[in-house]
């Protein structure tokens, strides 16, 4: 069942990091020289925190 909420989580990271990295992008008026690391760095950081609260939560 865990597989299942890291899976669905992933998804979910995914477009809100896309869309979080829009945001910031249209805030500052231009597209980031290195959108993809910057992007990365979005997602790694919401997933390591997410997956932590699923372990905690989930008792994996």
């Amino acid at each position: 069942m865990e597989i299942v909420f890291f899976t669905i989580t992933a998804v979910v990271l995914y477009i809100v990091s896309d869309r979080a990295l829009n945001y910031i992008e249209m805030r500052r008026g231009a597209r980031f020289e290195h959108r993809s690391f910057i992007f990365f760095t979005i997602l790694v950081t919401l997933a390591v925190i997410s997956f932590g609260l699923i372990q905690k939560f989930a008792g994996v």
